[in-house]
């Protein structure tokens, strides 16, 4: 799945007020102001139970969520299903540093270290 098949299904299936962010490099995809929900989206080709987030963009969507007075949430979908969290109301991840590619969406295939977590699915929703 991509993440405009993510967003489609969502908006369908869930929110249908979901609104794409502006901009390319957003801190957010999505929001729904009437669910009061500030949005990063991920989609994975390989199934896991823990799901990574990155300590930056984490930081970042519960700063501009509590901004706009909306609830930071993060959603993933793998093969097996879709998972959102709502980032203000689960434990937060421990936090440790991993190589990982430099970007993911595009040809770079540089490596840098980031500081990442783990969101146990137990902690989301299924969607």
């Amino acid at each position: 799945m991509k993440e405009q098949e993510l967003f489609d299904y969502l908006k369908d299936s869930h929110f249908p007020d979901l609104t794409k962010s502006e901009g390319v490099f957003d801190s957010f995809d999505c929001s729904s102001t009437a669910k009061g929900i500030y949005v990063e989206l991920k989609c994975r080709h390989t199934h896991y139970p823990d799901l990574l987030i990155e300590k930056s963009k984490y930081d970042r969507l519960i700063l501009e969520a509590s901004y706009h007075n909306l609830d930071p949430w993060y959603i993933n979908s793998t093969p097996e299903g879709k998972w959102g969290f709502d980032l203000s109301r689960v434990p937060a991840p421990t936090w440790e540093e991993r190589w990982m590619p430099t970007t993911t969406e595009f040809a770079n295939t540089s490596k840098k270290m980031k500081v990442v977590g783990f969101l146990h699915l137990d902690y989301g929703v299924s969607l």
